[in-house]
């Protein structure tokens, strides 16, 4: 990004925080969504928003075959390429773009999730194929979404990997210009995954990521080095001990996640997820999978 462009983003990032704020919401019992009140922006910053054609509530009606069908046709949108996906996570790992966070995971997911209905999993309440979840939706009519709150949280730079997510993501991401990494990005995102070549035989998850706070590669929170490993570890670039994937081969939902069970560092912790939660040091990185989807950048 430009340094107008970062300027920009910064002061719309600022707009964000004080519409999406838990103090400024109230909640619809009729549509069980939360709506934020648009009075908390002054009139130029609403016109702003509008400039970038963003709607502060957007609450559209969800089931799963649905969002599945206009993902798979995204998918094949030539602006939504993979090319373009990798060059803004890149810039959401260097830190100059957060909002190309969920890009990769998202587009992956598009080009290769299968046409399919609803299938229960087998352990868990959500699809079995892609991982829609049946805690605050089902598969029929009648459940709503603000979605204008999950943009917003693609803003601040987390990765929002639910069917949803994805969802929201590729739908505005049509609209937005493509955005190219820095060279502090590429020189960031070359020097994690060197730095996780490097790691300790039995390094675990938890103990890399301790690890690379004290590094102080990575801009950002916690969350934000989490995000990052996760997408990585989704994309097969950071091979876990459960299960092999290609970002170019679709895995279902509960292939990826049933092997929880086998992990010592997952139970009892809702935060640690496959596939990042099964990366063993000694597994380092792959670096075939890494060429194939960055190998411009590396």
């Amino acid at each position: 990004m430009t340094t107008n462009n970062n300027k920009l983003y910064k002061q719309k990032l600022k707009i964000l925080k004080k519409l999406y704020h838990y103090q400024n919401s109230d909640y619809d019992a009729t549509r069980q969504v939360i709506i934020y009140r648009e009075e908390a922006v002054t009139p130029d910053e609403r016109e702003r928003l509008q400039q970038d054609h963003w709607k502060i509530n957007e609450i559209i009606s969800i089931d799963h075959n649905t969002l599945i069908e206009s993902i798979r046709v995204w998918g094949q949108d030539e602006q939504l390429s993979l090319e373009r996906a990798s060059a803004e996570f890149i810039a959401a790992v260097g830190g100059s773009y957060p909002r190309g966070m969920t890009t990769l995971h998202s587009t992956l997911f598009a080009k290769t999730v299968p046409e399919h209905d609803y299938q229960p999993a087998r352990r868990l309440i959500a699809c079995g194929v892609c991982g829609f979840s049946t805690s605050n939706a089902t598969p029929h009519d009648g459940h709503w979404s603000n979605i204008a709150s999950i943009r917003n949280s693609l803003y601040q730079g987390r990765l929002y990997h639910s069917v949803i997510g994805v969802y929201t993501d590729l739908q505005e991401r049509l609209t937005l210009p493509a955005v190219s990494p820095t060279e502090e990005d590429i020189n960031v995102f070359r020097n994690l995954l060197h730095h996780l070549d490097q790691a300790h035989e039995d390094e675990t998850p938890g103990s890399y990521e301790k690890r690379l706070t004290a590094a102080k590669l990575i801009k950002g929170n916690a969350g934000t080095r989490r995000d990052i490993l996760q997408t990585l570890a989704i994309a097969g670039i950071l091979p876990n001990s459960q299960i092999s994937l290609d970002p170019l081969t679709w895995t279902s939902f509960e292939d990826m996640v049933d092997p929880e069970v086998n992990l010592n560092n997952t139970k009892g912790r809702s935060d640690m997820e496959m596939p990042w939660a099964a990366w063993e040091g000694k597994l380092r990185v792959n670096w075939d999978q890494a060429r194939l989807l960055f190998g411009a950048y590396l």
